[in-house]
């Protein structure tokens, strides 16, 4: 067969290096720590739990953790440094790096995976009121539509129960929605940290969730709280007693730690809360959970009872030891990464040869499960000398879907086409491939022309006769021989056999090699 060339690909998106699975977002609240050797133990018995603790098929070391209450400890060395620094040896990594700003106690920080996200700002949204809130902007790495962007506002609000106290914590909310509502519309916005709310009525919260470019929703919807009825979602105070770190005490009855997000991270499209209160996805459990809170601590100590939890005693007690407040978790779907294969192609084809050119299209986006990523929905669309139309939808970590197009052979000489493949996902990588295809069709191969002169005749019988020819057999001399006489354009009628005999009679006389004539 005529040599096999693999056709050249020409990608309207060059494809990046996609970031390693969906994203895991905490806030914790660390009460100052780690700060020595004991608390940094601690800090890596809650985060080695986080990292192997799965929802929905997803278990992951976190991509991005906002932190309250730290502090700084030495020239460039702080409780988040330290943190970073502890994650990196515990998931054997170098990639973890700290966001921090300012100097002292009570800072707002944040610590991420640089192998998974990039920081692409970090400013503060507002210095007026006990702490300021930070805004830092991340882009999923290996991705680069605008649509893929998220916000991540971490925050740690004026607490106490005081009418002043709610009336400053009130104004901070304001002020944070205002510079979230001028981001525009449709933003990925992720507002996390201690609240310090007391109720799901309080004015902090409706500002929070009034309407407007930023308006929050919880992605539990929960209709109120706290309650013994939602006990498993209250994250402080994991105490009831002091252990003299000067965190709060009174047991499991409160919701301050809240991760809030905007209705384009719900619509279940691009990147978006995986839960069930995100669209297309009832069918999953809320990857939202205060983790290491399974409901039968309501009022008490996080490590109250070892009976029936999810985490360990060693889990539950590091959760206690650490901090008042339980880290909040939520994962969220990346988009959908288009990737595709198409088989080799000829350099020649022959004119009338039907040939399948075969292209499977699958989601490359790269999740630990596949509910990790957003489906691809794709169509194909051809030009010129290569036709096939089609559509699919293609799952993240599945084989994806096969198609067979056609080449146009009913023309002698080179021919071309350009095969589209092209996705309208939301933020979906590489949405755009396009794909130049060319090959040469000739004439159709004269059967027994062993020569490739376009005639069989005599010639054609000593290449054959010397084993030169494809098929040195019996039956290779059995084409030869029907084919006598023919030529290209095929327009010669094949001759009598007679005359065919008459000229075996001539060759085999002086050959060598003797053939059996049918």
């Amino acid at each position: 067969m005529s040599q096999v060339i693999r056709v050249a690909v020409l990608c309207a998106l060059l494809a990046p290096v996609v970031a390693s699975a969906q994203l895991r977002v905490v806030t914790y609240n660390t009460l100052d720590k780690p700060f020595d050797s004991t608390d940094l133990a601690l800090a890596r018995t809650v985060f080695e739990a986080i990292a192997t603790t799965p929802r929905n098929g997803i278990a992951k070391r976190p991509d991005v953790i906002g932190l309250q209450e730290q502090r700084t400890i030495a020239a460039g060395v702080s409780t988040a440094s330290q943190l970073a620094d502890a994650l990196n040896d515990l998931f054997g990594v170098s990639s973890y790096q700290v966001a921090i700003s300012g100097s002292g106690n009570d800072l707002i920080a944040a610590v991420y995976d640089s192998a998974s996200v990039s920081l692409e700002a970090n400013v503060n949204v507002f210095t007026t009121g006990p702490r300021p809130t930070r805004r830092l902007e991340f882009q999923p790495v290996g991705y680069t539509s605008s649509d893929a962007t998220f916000y991540n506002y971490v925050s740690h609000l004026k607490a106490g129960s005081a009418a002043a106290d709610r009336n400053l914590r009130a104004e901070e909310a304001e002020r944070l929605r205002n510079n979230a509502d001028a981001l525009g519309a449709g933003v990925n916005i992720v507002y996390s940290g201690d609240f310090n709310i007391y109720s799901n009525n309080e004015s902090t919260y409706l500002n929070l969730t009034a309407s407007g470019n930023g308006e929050a929703f919880d992605p539990l919807a929960l209709l109120s709280w706290p309650s013994a009825a939602n006990a498993q979602h209250l994250t402080q105070s994991t105490r009831t007693t002091s252990i003299g770190d000067g965190g709060a005490t009174g047991g499991n009855d409160d919701r301050f730690d809240l991760q809030l997000v905007t209705s384009s991270l719900l619509d279940g499209e691009g990147l978006s809360y995986i839960g069930p209160t995100s669209t297309g996805m009832s069918g999953l459990e809320h990857s939202y959970q205060a983790f290491g809170n399974d409901g039968v601590s309501y009022n008490q100590r996080i490590n109250n009872t070892f009976v029936g939890r999810s985490q360990p005693a060693a889990v539950l007690n590091a959760l206690h030891d650490f901090s008042d407040h339980l880290p909040v978790i939520a994962d969220y779907q990346l988009p959908a990464v288009l990737g595709y294969a198409l088989d080799e192609i000829p350099l020649t084809l022959e004119q009338g040869e039907e040939f399948a050119l075969g292209l499977t299209v699958t989601n490359d986006a790269d999740v630990v499960a596949a509910v990790g990523a957003d489906e691809l929905d794709f169509s194909i669309s051809t030009s010129g000398s290569i036709t096939g139309a089609f559509a699919g939808v293609a799952a993240a970590l599945s084989a994806g879907l096969s198609y067979d197009l056609s080449l146009d052979t009913s023309t002698l000489g080179l021919r071309s086409g350009m095969l589209t493949i092209s996705s309208l996902s939301q933020a979906a990588e590489n949405s755009l491939v396009q794909v130049p295809i060319s090959f040469e069709v000739i004439a159709a191969a004269l059967a027994g022309d062993y020569n490739n002169d376009g005639r069989v005749d005599a010639a054609d019988y000593t290449v054959w006769r010397d084993g030169n020819s494809p098929d040195d057999t019996q039956a290779g001399y059995d084409v030869w021989a029907a084919n006598y006489g023919a030529s290209i354009p095929q327009s010669t009628s094949v001759p009598e056999p007679t005359s065919v005999l008459m000229m075996l009679a001539l060759l085999v006389g002086s050959a060598g090699r003797t053939a059996r004539v049918a």
